[in-house]
């Protein structure tokens, strides 16, 4: 494929894109930089109460509207057209990170979960992250409930309270 024919692909697809996703394309990239820089400096466990309360080995999805779930959904896709042109690692997480503190912002109910993958054979483990908000699945792909087993889902605080009523 020619150059001139990616740069008009590429260009195609950015005509396509909602206002709110060209907004918050820069943000969401500083964000995935920011995510990247302290998953770089600091130990998880540091890291671990920004994403929210830990329920554990659970999946959990955050009731959301529909108008939070597209919302979420917009971030989603900020978060991945940004990611894919970052100079700084961009992977799961900190894109899960980038795309959490988004939904924070607009105020959108957003489950952080981190997993392994599942019924694997060989040696070596496959870890994922990924957010869920209702029925939406901002980052990491809808697949990702079924390939890979949860290991923590961190959600806000006043979701946990909820749950715990």
């Amino acid at each position: 494929m020619s150059r001139t024919a990616i740069i008009a692909r590429k260009l195609a697809v950015a005509r396509r894109q909602p206002a709110f996703v060209w907004l918050w394309l820069f943000p969401a990239w500083l964000l995935i930089g920011m995510s990247s820089a302290t998953i770089a400096l600091l130990p998880f466990r540091r890291i671990a109460p920004w994403l929210g309360v830990n329920l554990g080995a659970t999946a959990h999805r955050p009731a959301a509207t529909p108008q939070q779930a597209a919302r979420a959904r917009l971030i989603g896709r900020a978060v991945s057209i940004a990611a894919s042109y970052a100079p700084f690692r961009s992977n799961c997480l900190p894109q899960a990170m980038a795309a959490k503190a988004l939904c924070d912002l607009w105020r959108v109910p957003c489950a952080v979960m981190l997993g392994i993958e599942r019924n694997r054979t060989e040696g070596d483990l496959r870890a994922h992250a990924w957010t869920s908000s209702g029925d939406a699945v901002p980052t990491g792909g809808a697949h990702s409930f079924a390939t890979y087993a949860p290991l923590s889902c961190f959600v806000p605080a006043y979701v946990a309270a909820q749950l715990q009523r």
